[in-house]
């Protein structure tokens, strides 16, 4: 009988051990977490930064770990912007605790240094992290119904779909792979220059190649691609397509920023059907009348001879030019 009822407590007292090492994993891994997050708050703000978390508080025992982070706000020690949120959720995996998911619950605030605010907001906004041996393994965003909103300017940034991964390439060291798509996008007003393409694109979709990546991590005072750029540090566009109004395309090439910080490359996009897309550039109205004549010369002899073109966009010396057309100027992106 004292045997019997021993083999009835085995399996109970190795549940009560089983459950009580759950716990306390539990428990460790959420402090883990804690004082991870921390640490890093620590170490932005010894480099200059401005990071903080005003409160964490623990969630999902004893089956899942969502630490809810409020009062969120960032400013980097080189950039001349800040980040601020009422709220995101930091969802861990207890079995892969190297793989964390943070997910926006409330509306994202972008100030810059010259007062501009750009207000984010999404149906769902998610941002993913996996690292291995605490080196970056993938990195990602994901957002539906994203909303980009200057109030100081007309209009509203909207996309139904966005998705961008980067991971590391193993092709070239420091280089990474960044695969873009946004789809059903509306632009909150018209392209200078590009005004007959209209403001909704139906798709973006792009393999990027980020040559010298990590030099962009390392910055400079006022000037955070300096060191990119310095490096020789480019996109490569492995795969390019885009849908917007007279453009479907699919095409590659290459480029980045000049010395004054102006988009600067080639872009190379076969065109089934030229026409079109001249004559809607051709009836832009900030247009010069011999750009504006050459681009409908352009349009009316692709119409006329019915042929197809690969479509050389390129930007120098701050002009952006269509098949050598200038068409117009290329502020400093920033």
């Amino acid at each position: 009988m004292k045997t019997r009822a021993l083999w009835l407590w085995v399996p109970w007292g190795l549940f009560v051990a089983a459950a009580l090492g759950w716990v306390i994993y539990w428990h460790v891994v959420a402090g883990t977490a804690e004082a991870r997050i921390q640490a890093f708050l620590r170490d932005q703000n010894a480099k200059g930064a401005q990071a903080s978390v005003a409160r964490m508080v623990r969630h999902g025992f004893p089956a899942l770990l969502r630490l809810e982070l409020q009062g969120i706000a960032y400013a980097p020690a080189r950039g001349g912007w800040r980040l601020s949120t009422d709220r995101a959720d930091l969802n861990i995996a207890l079995l892969r605790p190297e793989h964390v998911v943070l997910e926006s619950k409330a509306a994202i605030a972008i100030a810059r240094a010259d007062g501009a605010v750009t207000n984010v907001e999404a149906r769902a906004l998610i941002a993913s992290l996996r690292t291995h041996n605490g080196m970056l393994a993938r990195t990602g965003i994901e957002a539906d119904d994203l909303s980009l909103d200057d109030p100081s300017k007309e209009g509203v940034l909207r996309v139904r779909k966005f998705v961008a991964n980067v991971q590391p390439d193993s092709r070239a060291d420091g280089a990474f792979q960044l695969a873009l798509e946004a789809a059903n996008l509306t632009l909150p007003r018209p392209v200078r220059s590009f005004e007959g393409f209209g403001v909704d694109v139906a798709a973006l979709r792009a393999a990027i190649v980020v040559e010298h990546g990590a030099a962009l991590l390392a910055g400079a005072d006022g000037d955070p691609t300096a060191a990119w750029r310095g490096g020789g540090g480019q996109l490569r566009f492995e795969a390019l397509e885009l849908n917007w109004g007279p453009i479907e395309a699919r095409g590659s090439g290459a480029g980045g920023l000049d010395e004054k910080r102006r988009l600067a490359g080639v872009l190379t996009l076969p065109i089934d059907r030229p026409g079109p897309i001249f004559a809607s550039l051709a009836n832009s109205p900030n247009l010069n009348e011999n750009t504006r004549r050459a681009l409908g010369m352009l349009a009316a002899s692709f119409d006329a001879t019915g042929r197809s073109i690969a479509l050389d966009v390129e930007a120098r010396n701050g002009v952006l030019r269509l098949e050598g057309v200038g068409v117009r100027l290329l502020p400093p992106v920033y």
